[in-house]
């Protein structure tokens, strides 16, 4: 009678299985209950790292000219190159110089300092070209900005107001603004900009050149630097 009773008890409340593999209770309840492997499951996670390594293999030396705010320079066109060399002459390090053709490339610039855009060698006083071959390699000078300038507050662009590439200069502000913000910088991206002289005016495209250039950038912060003062 007992064994009887116990059979039947043991038939209406069956022990719980055992998975001898994982060593995890499984209920009879339902065959699509879901197991979890223990903690070791997702050790993959570990591999992954919020910490990220930046490469700095390109960045130019920090300046060490005395200055009350951390800033970097971009001089763009013939003109610009010629006004970023005498920033890099006095000790701002983080400058590069940015141009569609070597030919107008001050002597001794460090070539980590010069970028070459492709698609163009030069562009003569084209200002709508200038604005094309800029605009489509916004991307490639975003690139170099990153690798080479850092992280400044600020970005002085430097573009003599007569030529062609400097006076597209202000195609670049999308790209040069994005990496401050990218940077949490406190600054804005500033334009120097060459006045050509009363002699230089005179030639219709300088003319018109300079005129679209003070257009484009009058919107943002911006220098003049006359030429004959």
């Amino acid at each position: 009678m007992a064994s009887s009773v116990k059979n039947s008890v043991e038939t209406q409340n069956p022990s719980p299985k055992v998975n001898k593999k994982k060593g995890k209770k499984m209920s009879n309840e339902t065959k699509d209950d879901l197991y979890i492997n223990d903690e070791n499951e997702f050790d993959f996670v570990d591999a992954y790292s919020e910490d990220t390594v930046e490469d700095d293999a390109e960045l130019l030396p920090e300046n060490v000219a005395q200055s009350a705010i951390d800033c970097a320079f971009v001089g763009v066109g013939g003109g610009g190159g010629k006004l970023a060399k005498a920033f890099l002459d006095i000790g701002f390090n983080r400058t590069i110089l940015v141009n569609t053709t070597v030919k107008d490339q001050p002597d001794g610039v460090d070539p980590n300092n010069f970028l070459l855009i492709p698609g163009a060698d030069g562009v003569g006083k084209d200002v709508g070209l200038g604005k094309k071959i800029l605009s489509e390699n916004s991307a490639l000078v975003e690139d170099a900005i990153r690798a080479r300038l850092g992280s400044p507050d600020w970005i002085f662009v430097l573009a003599g107001g007569g030529g062609g590439t400097g006076s597209g200069c202000s195609v670049l502000h999308e790209s040069l603004e994005r990496h401050l913000k990218s940077v949490g910088a406190s600054g804005k991206v500033v334009y120097i900009i060459s006045r050509p002289s009363s002699q230089e005016l005179l030639n219709t495209t300088i003319k018109n050149n300079y005129e679209t250039v003070l257009e484009d950038i009058s919107v943002h912060p911006h220098i003049i630097i006359d030429n004959e003062r």
